[in-house]
Parts: structure tokens; sequence; C-alpha cells
């Protein structure tokens, strides 16, 4: 009778001590007080320790909870001899330990209760044990992990208990995809599915989701797709049983296939989807992954300050390393993509001292190592780079991630460039573009141009002077109050004084301001003429600059109808390359009377109509692919005309002798340089079959070949050109000053 009434007074006590927000625990609760059945109490007393072992917090009121209540279930299992249970609630003994910061006996704790289970044969208990201590095996001690595993399934087996052994086999998934085994984690994932559907068990979302996000991991995204949303399915279907964890981990994996395939938009909406459902759960874990994907999209639809926004506002109760880790990676990213160094410095010395302990291991230590190598770009520190991009590429051979191989190559691209070893670049962009075309078999829609906005200064500067004359007016009203406050109290002499001063100083306002109207009246007479001279000489200008192009377009006629006649291939190429020469000239003055900039070219715009004019008249389009960077930069008439022409010669050169038969890729990049004699870089470069190694470039008589050294020579630059694999071109020239 003492025990019950002090058992009684417990539970009522650990009842109104947990709140108004548990509904559930607070119904286990009032059962466990009502139940007449030993063996049903013992039960709802270890369900009602493991819910105070999972509340977030680790309250030591709540551990204390725990750890009583599983105690008094254990002695109720004894006595019912329920051993299964009881060898259960040693295990979760051990977990509150560890909870309760004391390693030692929660391991101690764990090893009786296996040798409890083995030594009375409890295979299905014996098998949770065996999960248990997988999972605290860290993942760098693969081998060992795999061990434990096995043996839990094996007891699983031996137990017969399907879903207990679906379970395992989705823990040991989890494990080997960390480890970038992705194979093998979707053969345990579906083997997990197809036991559960031999126990009639329909929710069977989350082997859905561990199945797509390892075929995502290997770029299988069609079929990834096609699992996830199976799996959304599952989760939108009334008539099956499912739980927000499961409606929020299948959302985040379609969300996480579509921002693989660039479609944006839905990956969005998923992504949303999934945060809403772990925000409204709770569930600390999933709103961080979720974040995570949510900031990450936001970032690449150019919404930086909002990804930031939802970082920051999120609370960073980080549950492992792993999610520091992913946050300070992310951090570092989106910081470096604002070319703010001096904020993604932390989170870059955070990844710093992750990467230092050496025990992270398989994504988190591939992320760590990307976002290194990108803050180091960002930062200028180019040399430092290439020890964590060659560790990166020592750990692809383990894994087939195409993802991972076409980021090292992109930052190996970054890298190269930045140096100035334009060869082994083009080698890495070429390597990457392969990767990414695979990815992306559809093209993309062209970036749209930002269009520039001009703004009203005269608007501006009047709105200004209305705003003075309106402060000046409201001194002058304010003054006149006191001046009358002072008549009033003073007399009707001073009131006549001050009526004259007002009369006078009236006066001479009216005359100012009508001299001022006046003046103000003919500055705007002149500039109204000003603007149309303007007018008239940027309309002649440009004019001038059409007609040149018409006479140009005439010329290109004129040697296009003389080619007609002519039957020596010789001659008519030599035709062909003057109408294409005459082109790249008329296209610089097309572009000078086409916009308001009548003295500058933008390069960009330039270069890409001359390479479709080039493709569309050899008809190259579809062996020949055309890669073109090209910084924002403009030159003036006397700069551009010389780089169009050399840009002609080589583009030519390439499509005519570089790819006999075959397909290849030519680059083209037009870059600003820094530390160097000279401002400006061009770059032509194909994969060809290069020049005859017998020809030297400074000796050679192609007239072709002459011309672009004296064009050169024209702008003040540097030629060089190398052939190996291919041909690589290069001019160094400065902008002349006051031009840039």
């Amino acid at each position: 009778m003492r025990f019950y009434l002090l058992f009684s007074f417990l539970i009522l006590t650990i009842n109104c001590t947990f709140g108004q927000d548990n509904s559930y625990l607070r119904r286990v609760l009032d059962s466990i007080k009502t139940e007449q059945n030993t063996g049903q109490k013992a039960r709802l007393l270890y369900v009602a320790a493991k819910s105070y072992l999972e509340k977030p917090g680790e309250l030591k009121e709540d551990l204390d909870s725990a750890l009583w209540l599983n105690s008094r279930s254990q002695k109720l299992h004894l006595a019912e001899n329920l051993k299964t249970d009881a060898a259960l609630n040693m295990l979760l003994d051990a977990r509150i330990q560890e909870e309760m910061g004391k390693p030692s006996m929660a391991k101690s704790q764990k090893e009786a209760s296996l040798h409890f289970a083995n030594k009375n044969q409890l295979s299905k208990a014996s098998a949770v044990i065996y999960l248990s201590m997988a999972n605290d095996i860290k993942d760098v001690e693969f081998k060992q992990k795999t061990a434990f595993f096995e043996q839990a399934i094996q007891q699983a087996k031996k137990a017969g208990d399907k879903l207990l052994e679906a379970k395992i086999l989705m823990e040991q998934a989890s494990s080997l995809s960390n480890y970038g085994s992705y194979p093998e984690a979707i053969q345990k994932a579906y083997n997990a599915a197809l036991l559960k559907k031999q126990n009639r068990e329909l929710n069977i979302s989350q082997e859905l989701v561990m199945i797509a996000g390892n075929l995502r991991m290997q770029l299988r995204l069609k079929e990834a797709l096609k699992y996830a949303l199976q799996g959304k399915a599952i989760v939108e279907n009334e008539r099956i049983k499912t739980s927000k964890d499961d409606m929020a981990a299948v959302y985040n994996i379609v969300g996480l296939i579509y921002y693989d395939l660039k479609s944006n938009k839905e990956a969005l909406e998923n992504y949303q989807k999934a945060f809403e459902i772990a925000k409204d759960k709770g569930d600390r874990y999933a709103v961080h992954t979720v974040t995570l994907n949510l900031a990450t999209i936001l970032s690449r639809l150019n919404r930086t300050a909002d990804a930031l926004n939802l970082l920051n506002n999120v609370t960073k109760d980080y549950a492992t390393d792993v999610y520091a880790i992913r946050y300070a990676y992310l951090y570092t990213m989106l910081y470096t993509r604002e070319k703010n160094t001096k904020k993604a410095f932390p989170y870059y010395q955070e990844l710093l001292k992750y990467y230092k302990t050496g025990n992270i291991t398989g994504q988190e230590r591939h992320i760590m190592m990307v976002g290194i190598s990108s803050y180091l770009f960002a930062d200028g520190q180019i040399k430092q780079m290439y020890p964590y991009l060659e560790e990166i590429e020592r750990s692809l051979n383990k894994e087939s991630s195409l993802l991972r191989i076409s980021e090292l190559r992109k930052l190996y691209y970054l890298a190269d460039s930045a140096r100035g070893d334009f060869k082994s670049a083009f080698k890495n962009f070429t390597a990457f573009k392969t990767i990414s075309d695979s990815i992306n078999s559809v093209d993309r829609a062209k970036e749209l141009t930002a269009l520039q906005l001009d703004y009203d200064t005269e608007k501006k500067d009047h709105d200004i002077l209305l705003l003075k004359q309106k402060g000046q007016l409201q001194k002058s009203l304010l003054e006149r109050e006191a001046i009358i406050r002072y008549v009033f109290i003073g007399s009707l002499i001073i009131l006549i004084i001050f009526a004259g001063f007002l009369y006078v100083q009236n006066s001479i306002k009216k005359r100012s301001n009508a001299k001022l109207t006046l003046k103000q009246e003919e500055i705007n007479a002149q500039n109204e003429k000003l603007k149309q001279l303007i007018a008239e000489k940027e309309w002649l200008l440009k004019e001038i600059h059409h007609r040149v192009k018409n006479n140009m377009q005439i010329i290109i006629s004129l040697l296009n109808t003389q080619s007609a006649y002519l039957d020596n291939a010789d001659a008519i190429s030599a035709i062909q390359n003057s109408q294409n020469r005459m082109h790249a000239m008329s296209l610089i003055h097309q572009k000078l009377y086409q916009t308001d900039n009548l003295s500058r070219i933008d390069m960009k715009w330039y270069i890409q109509e001359l390479t479709d004019y080039l493709k569309d008249s050899f008809q190259s389009e579809n062996s020949i692919k055309f890669e073109i960077q090209v910084d924002p930069i403009t030159l003036d008439v006397a700069q551009a005309v010389p780089v169009g022409l050399i840009l002609n010669e080589a583009i030519n050169n390439a499509i005519k002798h570089a790819f006999v038969q075959r397909t290849g890729i030519v680059f083209i990049s037009f870059k600003r340089l820094k530390a160097t004699p000279f401002d400006l870089i061009l770059s032509i470069a194909d994969n060809g079959i290069g020049l005859q190694k017998d020809l030297d470039s400074s000796n050679s008589d192609s007239f072709g070949m002459n011309l672009m050294q004296g064009l050169t020579s024209q702008l003040d630059g540097e030629f060089k050109l190398t052939s190996d694999q291919g041909v690589f071109i290069t001019i160094q020239f400065s902008q002349k000053e006051g031009e840039i």
C-alpha cells in the first residue's frame, strides 16, 4: 500500500512538471496510474521513460524522471519474466547514462545488457543492442561499424522480426551513404522496403527517400526523382499512415533532386513545405537540414540577403558537428559569393578547425575542403588551394559522385585561370563542361542582360531647390510670429517701424526673386539650346556610323557577287576572308549607332555576335561548340577594330583547320589582369589537331598569322602562340590612359 501511494505521488509529480504541451506523454502517465495488468504497466513505464529521455533540452529533472521510470519498468518486466523487455530496459538505462554525461557507466551498462540478452538467447533484444552499438561507432571505424550491423541483422533474422531487420538495414544504408558507398546503400534500402512489403507495411517512404538520395549522389537524377515522387505519393495518401517526419524527409529529397535538375521553382516549393512541417513539429534536426537547403536555393536565385537572413534567424542549437560544419560551409560560400572575405573569415577558420581534427569523414570532410578552397580563391590565396584540391581528388577515387567531380574540375579551372596556367585551365574547363553537359542535357535559357537606368538629374536638383525654398519660407514665418508677439507686448511705434521694415524686406525679396527668376529662365533657355546641339551631334554621329556600316555591307555584297564568277578555290577563300574581316569591322559601327554610347564597344556583346556570325558562315554549329568567358570590358574604336580582326582570324583558322571531320571546342576568354605589365588578355584556344610541328609563328608567311601579329603590334601588345593538342593564342595589351 505504501509503495502504491509513493508510486502514484511520483507519477503525479512527473505529470505536473512536464507541462501542458505534450498531450501524448500526459496520456501515458495517466494510463500508468489506472493500468491493472503488470506487464502492460511495465511497457507504459518504458514508453514514458523513453519519452522523457527524448525531450528536447536534456534537463536534469527530465533525465532523473526517465531513470526512475525505467528502473520501475525493468523490475516489473523481470517480475513477469519478460526478459526481452528487461534487456531493452538495460539498454535504455545506458542511453540515459550517456545523456547524463557518464560515458563509462553507459558503456558498461550496454555491455551488461548484451551479455544478458545473449545469455538468455534473446535474439530481438540482441539485435537492438548491436544496432545501438553500431551507431555508437564513428564513421571512420567503418569495418567495426559494419560488423555490428551484420550481427544485428543476423539476430533480427533469427528472431523472425522483419520490421526490425528493415530498420537495421536502413541504419546501415545511412552509414554506407555517409561513407560514399552509394550502390550498397541503395541495395540495403531496397531490401528494407521489400521486408516491409512482405510484412504488409504500406509506408515505405523512408526507404524510398534513402534510395532516391543515393541515386542522386550518383547523378542518376531521373531514377532518383521517380523514387522520390513515389515517396511523395505515399505521404500525401490519406489512407496510408505516415508521420510528419516522413513528410518532411520526402519533401526535402524531392526539393534536392529538383535543385540538381535546376527546376528552381519546384525545388523552392518542396523545401518550403518541408520547412513548415519540421518547424511545426519542433524537430530541430529537420529544421536545420531544411534551413540549409532553403538557404542554398535562395542563394542560387540571387537572394543572398534572404538566405543570410534565414540562417541568422535559426537558433544554432547544433546537435552534432555535422550541422556546425554545414552552417560554417554555407556562410563561407554565401559571403565569398558576395566577395566579403572579411565576414567569411571566421567561418573559414571554423572549417579549418574541424579539418585539422582529422576525425571528420565522408560528405562533411568533402564540403569542408570545398569551402576552404572557395575562401582561399576569393581571398586571392591561389597556391594554398592546391593541397585541398589534391586531397579532394584523392578522396574521389573511393566514390562515384559526378557532382563532386564536376565541382572539383570547376575549382581547378578557377585556380589555374587565376595563376595564368591557361593550358591546364582549358583542360579542366573542358572536363567540367563535359560533366556539366551530361548533367544538364537541355540547354538553359540565356541570362537576361541588366538594364541600365537613367536618372533625371535636373528633376532631382529641382526637388532640392523646392525643399530649400520651403525651409526658408518656414523660417521667415517663425521669425514673423516672434516679431508680432514683441509688437503686441511693445508699443505701437515699434509695430509701425516693424511693419515698415517688413515692407522694405518684402520689396527687396520680390526684386531679388524677380532677378533670380529671370536668370533661371535664361539658364533654362541656354540648357535647351545645348541639349538640341548635343542631340544633333549624336544624330550625325549615329548617321555616320550607320552609313559606314551600310557601305561595308555593300562591299561585302559586291565581294559575294564577285566570288560567284570565280572558279579558283584560293581566290574564293580570299574573298570570303575579306568578307569576314569587313563584317568584323561592320559590327563595331552597327553597335555604335544602335546604342547611346557613341565611342565605346561592349566586348561581351561584340565577341558573342562575331562568333555567332562565323558559326553561321561556316555552318559549324553542330560540330564545333564555343565556350566564351568575357569580363565586363569596353574598348574604344581604335582598340576594338584590331581586337575584332584578331578574333576573326583566330576563329576562322580554328573552324577551317582545327577540326577535320570531327567535333571540338573553341574557348574564347577576354579577361582583365592584375599585377602584370598588361591590363587585358585575350585567349583563343581549341582542342583540334594543332599546327604543323615545323611551323614557326614568328617567321610564317601566312597572311592571317602576319595580320594577327601586326594588329597586336598596333595595340602595343604581346602575341603568343603554342600548339600542343590544339592551338593556344594569347594577346596581352593595355587599355590606353583615359580609356577605362
